[in-house]
């Protein structure tokens, strides 16, 4: 049965100490992630690589462990989240840890888009443990420059 590590953390988590985490968890708070039953706070931040094509922006983000079902990709203006759990595999009363370096619990990670891409056809396919979200992009037009015609009154 897949659970939650009932251990309490030693010391305070790694991203406490961050200023972005700090600055992301802040911009949790804000959009009321709290008030919808949703803790502010993750265990673990997956490591991600992020490339461009001509056509698209690809962002693999590392879970292993993670089931599809427990994944949460939203995207909104020019950031892209992506929220999971990541539960443990065995039973804690009948396991003596001789070592523990896996993490398990929440899961969260926000990407800011460099460059406008297409939501309605983005894709996302998750296999051997890696997320790959593919967004399409799409012609900035704000930096083409563009003659504007003066008239006269």
């Amino acid at each position: 049965m897949a659970k939650f590590s009932k251990k309490p953390p030693e010391t305070k988590p790694a991203a406490q100490d961050d200023p972005v985490m700090q600055f992301i968890f802040e911009g949790l708070k804000e959009a009321g992630a709290e008030e919808r039953g949703e803790t502010a706070q993750p265990t673990h931040v997956p490591s991600i690589d992020m490339f461009s094509t001509p056509s698209a922006l690809i962002i693999e983000i590392e879970m292993p462990g993670v089931k599809k079902d427990e994944l949460d990709v939203t995207v909104m203006r020019n950031t892209l989240t992506v929220k999971a759990v990541k539960f443990e595999c065995f039973d804690e009363g009948k396991i003596n840890y001789v070592c523990m370096e896996r993490s398990f619990g929440r899961l969260i990670r926000q990407i800011d888009l460099p460059f406008p891409v297409d939501t309605g056809r983005i894709k996302a396919l998750y296999c051997n443990g890696v997320l790959t979200v593919t967004l399409p992009r799409v012609a900035d037009k704000r930096g083409t420059p563009r003659r504007v015609d003066v008239e006269d009154k």
